[in-house]
Formats: C-alpha cells, sequence, structure tokens
C-alpha cells in the first residue's frame, strides 16, 4: 500500500490551553468519507490523554514519557509510522504535550522522511488570553514559540475574559476586528473552529524547501528522567499500584496509577482535587477515577479551575499532576493522594 498526501493539522497550546477540548470539536466534523486520527504526546508516562478521546472511536496513538518535540527519539517515529501504517488516514492531528517545541515537529514533518507521504497544512495554537498577563507564561519560550510558529489562534475561555484581556489580546495582535492577521484569530465563544480553515497553511507549506534531518535542535534542550532508585521511568504491569516523578527543566510531573478494581468515592475525589488544585505551582491536573464497573470521573483542572465530568469507562484510575520546580506544592499532593482511596 502506498501512503501519499495524508494530511497533518498540529495543534499546539500550553498546559491547560484547552487543546483536547478543541480537537474533539474538529472530530466531530470529520467529513464521512474520510479516516481522521490523532497523534497524542503527554508529558508524563502513564498514558492519559487518550483516555479523552475513548469515547470517539477515532484511531489514537500515544507517545507517553517525554516531549513529542523529541523528533529524534524512537518513539515519536514509531508512533506516527504506526498510525500510518495502521489506519492510513486522510488526516491526522498531532496534539504536543503543552511543553513540546512545536518548530521542531514542524521540521520533522516536512524533512526527506515523510516526502510525499505529508502534507503540514496548517498549525494552531490553543491561547487562553488571561495568560498574557502572567509572567510564568509570558517568560517562557515555549510558551511563545507555540504562538509564534501558529497559522492561527484558537482563543479558549473567552467567556472569563476582562478588557484587560482584550487589550492584552489586541497589544500582541493587533486589532481584533482585522481579517488580514497573522497569526489569524479565531475568537468565539464556546471555543470553535471550522473543518473548513484545518488548510489554512497549506499554500505555505507548498512553497517551503524539505528539511534534511538533523539532530541540531535536539540538543538545544535537556529531559530528567529519574524515579525512585535512579535511571529510566519503567511502567509496571497494569493491576499494580504504581506511581512515578520527573523532571523537564523548570517543570516537574507527579503521577499515579491504580489496577482496574480499585473505585473511588466521588464525593470524597471532588473534595481532594478542589484541594489540590489550590497550592501556587500547579499548572495542570488530569485524571480518570473508577466510581463502578462502567464508570469513571473525568478530571481537567487548568488555572485552577475544575471541571468534572461522568463518562463510561474501561479501564484503571490514573492521575497526572503537571507543576513548577519551586514551592512545596509537591508534597501537598502527595499527601492528598495518599487520601484518596
Amino acid at each position: 500500500m502506498r501512503y501519499q498526501g495524508i494530511k497533518v493539522t498540529l495543534v499546539t497550546g500550553f498546559l491547560g490551553a484547552g487543546k483536547t477540548t478543541l480537537i474533539r470539536h474538529l472530530l466531530a466534523q470529520s467529513p464521512p468519507n474520510e479516516r481522521w486520527a490523532v497523534l497524542v504526546n503527554e508529558f508524563g508516562d502513564i498514558g492519559l490523554d487518550g483516555a479523552f478521546y475513548a469515547d470517539l472511536g477515532v484511531a489514537i496513538r500515544e507517545v507517553p514519557g517525554g516531549c513529542v518535540c523529541c523528533t529524534t527519539s524512537a518513539a515519536f517515529q514509531q508512533g506516527l509510522n504506526q498510525l500510518i501504517r495502521q489506519y492510513n488516514p486522510d488526516r491526522i492531528f498531532i496534539e504536543p504535550s503543552g511543553l513540546g517545541h512545536p518548530k521542531q515537529i514542524m521540521q520533522k514533518l516536512r524533512s526527506a522522511s515523510y516526502q510525499d507521504v505529508l502534507f503540514l497544512t496548517g498549525a494552531f495554537c490553543v491561547l487562553d488570553a488571561r495568560n498574557l498577563k502572567d509572567e510564568r507564561y509570558t517568560k517562557h519560550d515555549i510558551f511563545n514559540d507555540q504562538i509564534e510558529s501558529a497559522d492561527g489562534i484558537v482563543l479558549s475561555h473567552v467567556d472569563r475574559y476582562q478588557q484587560e484581556d482584550i487589550d492584552l489580546l489586541e497589544s500582541r495582535f493587533g486589532a481584533l476586528t482585522s481579517k488580514a492577521s497573522t497569526p489569524v484569530l479565531y475568537m468565539s465563544e464556546p471555543m470553535a473552529l471550522s473543518a473548513d480553515s484545518l488548510d489554512i497553511g497549506l499554500m505555505n507549506s507548498l512553497s517551503i524547501s524539505i528539511t534534511p534531518e538533523s539532530d541540531s535542535n535536539h540538543s538545544s534542550h535537556h529531559h530528567h528522567r529519574y524515579h525512585e532508585g535512579g535511571g529510566d521511568v519503567e511502567i509496571p504491569i497494569q493491576n499494580e499500584r504504581w506511581s512515578y516523578h520527573k523532571q523537564q527543566g523548570a517543570m516537574q510531573v507527579v503521577g499515579w496509577r491504580w489496577p482496574d478494581f480499585d473505585c473511588f468515592d466521588k464525593e470524597n475525589m471532588t473534595s481532594i482535587i478542589q484541594d489540590m488544585s489550590k497550592p501556587n505551582g500547579v499548572y495542570r491536573i488530569k485524571g480518570v477515577f473508577v466510581i463502578n464497573s462502567s464508570e469513571a470521573l473525568f478530571v481537567n483542572v487548568a488555572r485552577g479551575e475544575v471541571v468534572i465530568t461522568t463518562s463510561p469507562w474501561q479501564g484503571g484510575s490514573r492521575l497526572e499532576i503537571i507543576g513548577g520546580i519551586e514551592g512545596d506544592w509537591l508534597e501537598i499532593c502527595q499527601d492528598y493522594c495518599v487520601k484518596l482511596l
């Protein structure tokens, strides 16, 4: 079988911006005669993000444990190649970690390895404009790279913006009423993007020369993987309780996984997650908590705002928290986690 002309849409955005929400919205618009798929990456090692697509019946490939920006890694190329070979999709959405470097991903997609196979037809950055007044974001290189690499900026949580947020948007991007802005801004409530806009960068990508394979960008940042006892993280068999801790630059992630047979009390879990979201330094919390044999609570926390929904689920419970390297939030959350069951 020949694999040719597969469109790729890159959806970036910093931690908690709303990338998964946007991709789910776009997948609902897939034409009946096309196969769409998702390659999703996580900073953590558990493999959690794919659970948030489980109800859609779409082809998913997860690349856990690091950042998908490490395009020289076997995991990135293997995950992408498997998705192509097994499903031969018409379009692939790539959702990097909120700490992923988009320029390196784009370089890989345009490299000789994927000549004629993949067309990067658009790169979109999901942006919560409230973060434009927070130096934890605006002074972060990856936050700025994601914006600068995008063909389009999709604004999220628009209903919560104040006039200060609108002013900061106009200061950075110009008049919001302009139709000729670069990148193109998409502002609506609720957040929306038409599938007709997905090929926004196609003409530009056709004019870009093929990029030679190179490891040069990979050396510009470093990743530290550690676990109790040292060494790389090794994920155990499914029905064991397990946790890990890992650091990448100025960010760290801690994760837990529970066996399939562990069930959680909804009120207790909700209360503890609310408390976990409060310490300074916590950027992101995601989790799936089994409450009975067929359902789980899906937890999504960003900017201290907690969203918990109930959905069908077959599998074990898991939780990941991403935060800065300073402060005592890690110890606080570890203490709370003991009280979950």
